[in-house]
C-alpha cells in the first residue's frame, strides 16, 4: 500500500498493483455479499392473501376423496372426462399473481364458464383480455415493476465510481477511481428490495384487477344488447299490431261504424310504440358500437339471443360473498400497498443507523488502498418525524383494506339481492305476458262484438307488450348479474401460464 511520502510514479501506477486492488475489493464484496442475503431473508414478512390457507391435510383429505369419486364412477361404468380446467363451486382461489420473466409475461386464458355462459361472449373476454390497450399498459408496468426487482438485487453488488481528470500543463491525465461493496447496510438494501417485490406484487394485482374490469364490462355491455335486441324485437312486433289495429280502425271510420276519436286513439298508440321502437334501436346500436370498440372489430358475430334457462341456479350460493373476498385483486393491490409502506417503514428506521462498505480506491495521491468506511448521515430530528409519517401511512393502508372489504361485501349483498329479485321476476312476468296476451285476442273478439270498447282493446295490446317487454328485462337481469358473480367470486377467472395462484378448500 502506498503512503503519502512514498515515491509515485510519474504516470499510471502498474496495472498489475490496480488489478490486485480490485481483486482484493471484489473478495471483499464476495464475502459481504451472504450476511446482506441473509439479512434481506430474515427481514421478509409474511405474505398476505385474501384466504387462510387450510392445512396440508385438508388438502391431502380433499385430493383422497376425489380419488374416492373417480374410482367409484370407473367402477359403475361411467366414462371418465378430463374437461377444460373449471372453478368449483365450494372452492377459494385467491386472485392470480402473474410476473415477468426474462421481460414476458404468460399468455392470459379464462376457465371454462357456467353453461348459461353464450360462446360469444366467452370469446369476446377472451379478445378484450388481450388486445385492450389498458391492458398493454398495465402488463407494461408490471414487466417495468420486474425489472424494478432485479435493479434493488443490485444494489447488493459492488459499485464502481471513475473519472479521470487533466490538471497539469503536460495534459497528463490522472485517473481516480473508487469500488464500494456493502458489508452491512443497517436494512436499507432489504427495504429496498421489499419494497421492489410489493411493487410487483401490487402491479401484479392492478393488471388482474384491469382485466377483471374489462371482463366485467364486457359481459355489462353484452347482455345490454341482448336485452335491446329482444326489447326491439317485441316492440317491432307491437307496432305491426299497432299499424294494423290503425288500418282496421281507418276502414271503421271511413265506413262511419267508429267515431274519429277511436281512430286518433289508435294513430296515438301506434306512435308512441314507434317512438320506444325507434329509441330503443338506437341505444341498440351505441351499446353495439361500444362493444366493437372493446373487441377491437365492429364485425364480430354476436351469435344468437342466449336463452334463459329458469331451472339454472348459482351453485353453493352462500360462498360467494367468502370467494369474493378471497379473490378480490383489488384487495390483493391494497394489501401490497400496505406491505410497500411497511418496507418503506422498515427503510427509514435503517437510514437512522450508519452502513458499512468495503472499499478499494486510487488516485495519482494516495494511490491503490484498500480498506472499510463507516458512513452516517444525519439530519437532525427529521429521521424520527419521518419514521412516525411511514407507520401512520401504514394505518392507512390497513384502513383502507377493511374498507374495500366492507365495501365488496356490501356489493355481493346486494347483486345477490338483485340476482333474486330478477329471478322472481322472470317468473312471474312470464305468467303476467301470458296473461295479457291472451286478454288481449279476447278483447279483441269482444270488441268485434260490441262487448268491448276500443280503449280497452289498445290498453290491453299495451299491457301485453309491456308484460313481454318486463319478462325479457328480467331474464336478462338474471343472467347478465349470474355472470358478473362468476366473475368477481373467481368461477370464471383468468389464469395464467406462469400464474402462481393459491387454492382453498371450503372448511366443511
Amino acid at each position: 500500500m502506498t503512503g503519502p511520502n512514498d515515491k509515485l510514479p510519474e504516470r499510471l501506477l502498474p496495472k498489475a498493483c490496480a488489478r490486485a486492488g480490485l481483486a482484493l475489493a471484489i473478495g471483499l464484496a464476495a464475502a459481504s455479499a451472504p450476511v446482506a442475503t441473509f439479512a434481506a431473508e430474515a427481514e421478509q414478512p409474511v405474505p398476505m392473501r385474501g384466504a387462510k390457507v387450510t392445512a396440508k391435510a385438508r388438502q391431502a383429505a380433499a385430493e383422497e376423496k376425489a380419488s374416492e369419486k373417480a374410482e367409484s364412477a370407473a367402477r359403475s361404468g361411467e366414462g371418465v372426462i378430463e374437461p377444460r380446467v373449471t372453478m368449483s363451486s365450494d372452492t377459494f382461489y385467491g386472485p392470480p399473481t402473474p410476473k415477468a420473466r426474462k421481460g414476458e409475461i404468460g399468455n392470459i386464458e379464462w376457465t371454462e364458464p357456467a353453461a348459461f355462459v353464450p360462446p360469444a361472449l366467452e370469446e369476446a373476454v377472451n379478445i378484450v383480455s388481450e388486445k385492450y390497450p389498458s391492458l398493454l399498459s398495465a402488463r407494461a408496468a408490471l414487466k417495468a415493476a420486474a425489472s424494478d426487482v432485479k435493479t434493488a438485487k443490485w444494489q447488493r453488488f459492488p459499485t464502481l465510481t471513475g473519472n479521470l481528470s487533466y490538471l497539469d500543463d503536460n495534459s497528463s491525465p490522472v485517473p481516480q477511481i473508487v469500488v464500494e461493496a456493502p458489508i452491512w447496510s443497517g436494512g436499507r438494501l432489504s427495504a429496498n428490495i421489499r419494497r421492489a417485490k410489493a411493487g410487483e406484487d401490487a402491479s401484479s394485482a392492478q393488471y388482474i384487477e384491469t382485466v377483471l374490469d374489462l371482463a366485467t364490462l364486457t359481459t355489462q355491455t353484452y347482455f345490454e344488447i341482448a336485452r335491446l335486441t329482444e326489447r326491439e324485437k317485441l316492440l317491432e312486433s307491437s307496432l305491426k299490431e299497432h299499424e294494423a289495429l290503425v288500418a282496421t280502425m281507418e276502414r271503421r271510420v271511413a265506413q262511419e261504424i267508429s267515431p274519429l276519436a277511436d281512430l286518433e286513439l289508435a294513430r296515438s298508440r301506434a306512435a308512441q310504440i314507434e317512438q320506444d321502437y325507434t329509441n330503443t334501436m338506437s341505444q341498440r346500436r351505441s351499446t353495439l358500437r361500444s362493444l366493437a370498440e372493446l373487441i377491437a372489430d365492429p364485425t364480430y358475430d354476436l351469435g344468437p339471443i342466449p336463452q334463459y334457462d329458469p331451472d339454472a341456479t348459482l351453485a353453493n350460493r352462500d360462498a360467494i360473498e367468502e370467494q369474493a373476498v378471497a379473490y378480490s385483486p383489488r384487495l390483493e393491490r391494497l394489501r401490497a400497498e400496505a406491505e410497500i409502506a411497511r418496507a418503506e417503514l422498515a427503510g427509514r428506521k435503517a437510514e437512522i443507523l450508519p452502513s458499512l462498505n468495503a472499499q478499494y480506491s486510487y488516485d495519482n495521491v494516495f494511490g491503490s488502498r484498500v480498506g472499510v468506511v463507516v458512513r452516517a448521515q444525519n439530519t437532525g430530528l427529521a429521521r424520527f418525524t419521518e419514521v412516525n409519517s411511514a407507520r401512520l401511512r401504514i394505518d392507512s393502508s390497513l384502513e383502507a383494506i377493511r374498507v374495500e372489504e366492507q365495501q365488496l361485501r356490501r356489493d355481493i349483498e346486494s347483486s345477490l339481492i338483485q340476482y333474486d329479485a330478477a329471478k322472481r321476476r322472470s317468473e312471474i312476468s312470464l305468467s303476467a305476458a301470458a296473461t295479457a296476451a291472451s286478454v288481449s285476442a279476447s278483447y279483441t273478439r269482444q270488441f268485434i262484438a260490441g262487448r268491448r270498447s276500443w280503449l280497452d282493446v289498445m290498453n290491453a295490446l299495451r299491457e301485453a307488450v309491456t308484460a313481454e317487454i318486463g319478462r325479457s328485462d328480467a331474464e336478462m337481469s338474471v343472467m347478465a348479474t349470474a355472470a358478473q358473480l362468476l366473475l368477481r367470486s373467481g368461477r370464471w377467472r383468468p389464469v395464467f401460464t406462469q400464474s402462481d395462484e393459491n387454492r382453498y378448500e371450503l372448511g366443511q
